[in-house]
């Protein structure tokens, strides 16, 4: 590391460029940002030669841009842009002044651009993209109006026009003269043997707390070459902002790196990718921040922000998402990658999503404690071979024991008559009656949109259901009352809550479900009644949800 003071003019004399990495913010300053340096350098100019005494404003950090061995010398500036940025801007408010034909024209126009060059190369700073076109059009000559780098622009030109606090007319040679001499800055230069990524982290923890995947962003695009880093950021990174919001991208990220098998807390994200980065030649960057981008279209799909192709697929994430075990996608990604890359079938995967369903619902039917989860869907994630991963997912979970169990038919049968579904997750108690509903394969099956859970027997014992249930009636409820066997799919909620038996079987009878209404064919409802219903729903839960008889080998 190099540090030493200069003038801030230094930077704009010679042959270079210096870039402001892609993923840093816009131009931010405004108007009270702009007055402040604007007045210190009037006051500056003011004082004039009798006062050598220079205006520091500050560091600005730069390192070594990776680039090709051709063209100019570039720099990525890791702290300073919007000082830098706001000294060209002024140096084009000032040369907007003079006789375009004029040597003074020219001499401030080799400030702003390597004459000799062309493309990107031919300026000498390079912005944000947010901020390019704008300006590029300054250094041209061409201001857009609209943009935060004209306001910039204009505020200093009517400030040039304005005069100096006599209102005496600026002298623009020497108003050039103290911006060449007299506004100094400490000048730190990276070297190859300093860690930009490092310095760039500690510089911005100042300001709003960076994300794991800002930081996971500003390491990979920096350890590209700086022709590769606007491709990469515009043809990857940004895709990938826009497909994940914010609350979506860091979780993904951590996904992701967990596809391994190794566990990756939220705060150890970035370390974790920044090791398996630093394991890679630079070369093969690009291709891993491809895998990154595709990856994370799998994980829209996981998440429900994008429609999977195939709808069978899709309808099956959609059943996982509501089941709430993110637990599993680790797993998810590998697969779907996998299927993306042609080594299994769209079968393969529906195998496995079944499987995944019927493990996740008779574990919470039988409440067996979710701790165990984390380590076996790392375990699995670890060890799942790249063919026939259906028979593997299977004989996975099929064979664990305790806490990591597949729960068995009769455990299932003997936990579904008392599992209390609707004091659970509304969303989950839904799934597994809509699907048994889907069981019964209607011709015209009747929408779930509209339709509400209703207790048959009633949240609320009244006197009239206190006599229907008997002697028992505060046990029966107390254990059978959210019972699946005691729940209906009913578009009659409001007209059936604590309504007599009676009347709700008037109202089962018109129902289009026909799991609600066979209810109908009761005339009493009691704790026979909810068992004998919970064990005719339990012969389709079974099969929908079923696991191989014993163990598997």
């Amino acid at each position: 590391m190099d540090a030493k003071p200069c003038q801030i003019i230094e930077f704009f004399n010679g042959t270079k460029q210096y870039l402001v990495p892609l993923f840093q913010r816009p131009y931010e300053w405004k108007q009270n940002h702009w007055k402040t340096f604007w007045d210190d350098l009037l006051d500056r100019y003011e004082r004039g030669a009798a006062d050598s005494v220079s205006h520091f404003t500050g560091a600005i950090v730069t390192a070594p841009a990776r680039s090709v061995p051709v063209g100019v010398s570039k720099h990525l500036i890791i702290d300073g842009q919007q000082r830098l940025t706001t000294v060209a801007l002024l140096v084009c408010a000032i040369r907007s002044l003079v006789e375009e034909d004029s040597a003074r024209f020219r001499k401030l126009s080799r400030l702003l651009i390597n004459e000799d060059d062309e493309g990107l190369d031919y300026y000498k700073i390079l912005p944000t993209q947010f901020d390019r076109e704008a300006f590029f059009a300054l250094v041209r000559g061409r201001p857009i109006a609209g943009t935060r780098v004209t306001e910039a622009y204009d505020f200093f030109r009517d400030c040039l026009k304005r005069g100096d606090s006599d209102d005496n007319t600026i002298d623009l040679e020497r108003f050039i003269e103290t911006l060449n001499s007299l506004i100094t800055v400490v000048s730190i230069n990276l070297s190859d043997a300093d860690d930009p990524y490092l310095i760039f982290e500690s510089l911005n923890a100042k300001g709003a707390p960076l994300t794991q995947a800002d930081l996971i962003r500003n390491y990979v695009l920096l350890r590209l070459h700086a022709q590769a880093q606007e491709e990469a950021y515009s043809k990857y990174w940004v895709p990938m902002q826009h497909l994940l919001p914010t609350e979506y991208l860091t979780e993904y990220m951590r996904q992701y790196l967990m596809m391994s098998g190794e566990e990756v807390s939220k705060s150890e994200i970035y370390a974790v990718l920044k090791r398996r980065f630093a394991e890679i030649p630079d070369k093969d960057v690009l291709d891993r921040l491809k895998e990154l981008h595709s990856c994370a279209v799998l994980y829209s799909y996981m998440v429900g922000l994008q429609q999977y192709s195939d709808t069978a697929i899709d309808t099956a994430l959609g059943r996982l998402r509501r089941l709430e075990m993110s637990v599993a996608s680790p797993l998810l990604l590998r697969l779907l990658s996998a299927k993306a890359d042609g080594l299994i079938s769209a079968g393969d995967v529906l195998g496995v999503l079944a499987a995944l369903e019927s493990f996740f619902i008779r574990r919470m039917v039988c409440r067996v404690p979710t701790n165990q989860l984390k380590r076996i869907f790392l375990g699995l994630t670890r060890e799942l071979p790249q063919e026939y991963p259906v028979p593997f997912v299977v004989r996975y979970l099929a064979n664990g024991v305790s806490g990591r169990r597949w729960p068995k038919d009769e455990e299932f049968r003997n936990e579904w008559l008392v599992y209390p579904a609707y004091s659970g997750s509304n969303d989950r108690c839904r799934l597994v009656l809509e699907t048994l509903e889907a069981d019964y394969a209607h011709k015209e099956p009747a929408s779930f949109e509209a339709a509400t859970i209703e207790h048959i027997m009633p949240q609320t014992l009244t006197d009239h259901w206190r006599n229907h249930l008997g002697d028992e009636a505060e046990r029966v409820h107390e254990q059978f009352r959210d019972t699946i066997g005691n729940l209906a799919l009913t578009a009659y909620n409001s007209e059936l809550s604590n309504a007599p038996f009676e009347k709700k079987v008037l109202l089962f009878h018109k129902s289009h479900f026909e799991s609600t209404k066979a209810i109908a064919a009761s005339s009493i409802w009691n704790a026979s009644s909810i068992q004998n219903r919970g064990l005719d729903l339990f012969a389709r839960a079974c099969r929908i949800w079923s696991r191989p008889i014993g163990d598997v080998g």
